[in-house]
């Protein structure tokens, strides 16, 4: 999808780009687990000296508290709360906070040693540290337990730091990185300008291939500038082949009105005159209908649809559509039956489209599938965010090895029935394609069934 959107230029920069931003996200990922191991260690060190402090303080003021102010100037130190708690082992030193957190079992105690651990201290994460030292200096020496445990949001405010210095500074490199190469692109890229104003001389009847000599990187662009060339040239010569196909489809029914019309001049009595004249009619009738999908598959191909498009009742269409097939129904001895509970279903799309569309589905049903009277039932609901219109009728089917090729132009699904123009199914799926749906066949000895598939996110707000 990148290489389908994105310039060449752009495209350059991404494929640099990337790589760059993964290196330099690895880099700063290893930076910050790095910096952290750092800070843990300064905060570590620093916390062993708070705790050397308190004990050096308590033992000196006899088992006082701290003073407010050395409590105020550690904290605001560290940005962090300070706990402390200085025991000795008959209690008759004991100073600070109870409770202090617990040492980890797997932790040995050794004396002069300190212990690092993390734990939790009134719903805080805390860094604590412990320590046994002997203090001499005491009315009786012995030895003191110290525990001294602290907030870890200074730390964590660091690190943010470090991670945003870190951040700013890829980014920085990135820019500079995508500046350099943008301007080298643009210096590099001369020859695919010199191209591109050798293409603009070319009149738009030119499509011959491009033998200009290019650089080996934009040789390949060349060789699918010449493929879709040589797909316009077959472009053309299908609508040249679809014209002579019209032309050679519309030659009999033209031929047949004319002859149709000398015998109706030569009658030698009224009433032979009228039975002529109703199959010049006839022969005009089918030949106006031959015409006017010969035109709709021409505009289908040439217009843009979704310039037309509405908000549209798709039940209220249908309606319509069924009610100009109901005379001619009759005359077959069809019962062309509706079913839908839904009131109306609106969605966007071209009323003059889609109404062909089901108008060409009505029409094969009653020419293919019930030439002799029969059933077709029109369904439509709604479901899966789409709007669901199925035609069944209860005729002999198509053959399997035909199916995969009702939707070729001027093809006849029916050996036994010539009269249809082959092109009905072929506009439906090219209507019903450019409104974003979908249309299947389905054909056993049982009948013949059409689903048309239209999404309803197509509906205006």
């Amino acid at each position: 999808m990148i290489e389908k959107v994105l310039s060449l230029r752009s495209r350059l920069l991404f494929l640099i780009i990337l790589p760059l931003l993964i290196i330099v996200s690895i880099g700063t990922v290893a930076l910050y687990y790095d910096s952290q191991k750092k800070s843990q260690e300064i905060f570590d060190n620093l916390l062993h000296t708070i705790s050397q402090v308190i004990l050096r303080d308590a033992v000196l003021s006899d088992g006082d508290l701290l003073t407010e102010q050395l409590l105020e100037t550690l904290t605001d130190s560290l940005n962090d709360q300070i706990f402390y708690q200085v025991r000795d082992e008959s209690s008759s030193l004991f100073v600070g906070y109870s409770n202090p957190p617990s040492i980890p079992r797997s932790s040995e105690i050794k004396p002069y040693k300190p212990i690092f651990y993390d734990s939790i201290y009134h719903d805080q994460n805390v860094r604590v540290i412990f320590s046994r030292e002997f203090i001499s200096a005491m009315d009786t020496p012995g030895w003191v337990n110290i525990y001294v445990w602290q907030t870890i949001d200074g730390q964590k405010q660091l690190l943010l730091e470090l991670a945003s210095d870190a951040f700013i500074t890829m980014v920085i490199m990135l820019i500079s990185t995508a500046l350099i190469v943008w301007f080298g692109v643009q210096f590099g890229m001369r020859p695919l300008l010199e191209l591109q104003s050798a293409i603009r001389k070319r009149s738009p009847n030119d499509l011959r291939k491009i033998k200009r000599e290019v650089p080996q990187e934009v040789s390949s662009l060349v060789t699918s500038m010449n493929n879709l060339f040589k797909q316009l040239r077959s472009a053309f010569i299908e609508k040249d082949n679809f014209i002579a196909n019209a032309a050679h489809q519309l030659r009999n029914p033209i031929a047949a009105i004319q002859s149709q019309a000398e015998a109706a001049s030569r009658s030698k009595s009224f009433e032979s005159m009228q039975i002529r004249v109703k199959d010049v009619a006839k022969a005009a009738e089918k030949t106006s209908r031959l015409t006017q999908q010969i035109l709709s598959m021409e505009h289908v191909s040439q217009s843009n649809i979704k310039s037309e498009f509405i908000v549209l009742d798709m039940v209220k269409l249908t309606q319509e559509v069924l009610t100009k097939f109901a005379l001619r129904a009759d005359n077959q001895k069809v019962s062309l039956s509706l079913e839908c509970k839904e009131t109306n279903i609106n969605l966007l799309g071209s009323e003059t489209f889609l109404g062909e569309a089901i108008d060409n589905l009505i029409d094969n049903a009653l020419l293919y599938g019930c030439p002799d009277g029969g059933f077709i039932d029109v369904g439509l609901k709604l479901g899966d965010g789409c709007a669901h219109l199925q035609i069944k009728d209860y005729g002999e089917g198509i053959k399997p090895e035909l199916i995969e090729n009702v939707f070729i132009r001027f093809f006849h699904g029916s050996e036994s029935n010539k009269e249809g123009s082959g092109l009905g199914l072929s506009i439906t799926k090219t209507i019903i394609e450019l409104h974003d749906g979908e249309l299947a066949i389905t054909s056993d000895s049982q009948g013949t069934c059409l689903s048309i598939k239209l999404p309803l996110q197509l509906v205006l707000n």
